[in-house]
């Protein structure tokens, strides 16, 4: 167990209170803010797909949508980029982008709980610890950063 699920776990119920175009938004805020925090991704085609996935899920935060509408050949272009992504925390944000797609009816509180914890992966794989362990996690300076944005942007949600 991460240390994000011992701080997060409280805040699991009260995600599905959040209307579901602002899941979206808080779910984008959070995967800018990982992909920022893992540094520059080097492969084209991973950086290329997780491009434009962003741009099409700040374009569905702008239109309302409550999902990311991706094309099916986007959808169906991810196992394939997936396997080429070998960069630590690229593919946590992959799994984020596709849980946003993949959401029929819009994401659901489960559905943004888990994006948050993928892109809290992420940025702790990327953070390549040593030793993975509530110690350790509590020491590192952006594993500690993540927990607190993602709570902030959690808050800002339920008081909107």
């Amino acid at each position: 167990m991460y240390l994000w699920d011992h701080e997060m776990q409280r805040l699991r119920e009260s995600l599905a209170d959040i209307p579901t175009t602002q899941r979206l938004d808080l779910a984008m805020r959070v995967m800018d803010w990982t992909i920022q925090a893992i540094g520059p991704i080097e492969v084209e085609a991973v950086r290329s797909y997780i491009n434009a996935g962003m741009e099409a899920g700040h374009t569905a935060v702008r239109s309302g949508q409550g999902k990311i509408p991706l094309p099916e050949e986007t959808l169906d272009a991810y196992t394939e980029i997936d396997d080429q992504a070998y960069e630590p925390g690229t593919s946590h944000v992959l799994s984020a982008l596709l849980a946003c797609a993949d959401a029929p009816g819009g994401l659901t509180g489960e559905v943004l709980y888990d994006v948050l914890s993928y892109c809290y992966e992420g940025v702790l794989e990327r953070e390549d610890l040593p030793l993975v362990s509530l110690e350790e996690e509590r020491r590192n300076a952006r594993c500690i950063e993540a927990i607190d944005f993602q709570q902030r942007c959690i808050a800002q949600a339920q008081s909107a």
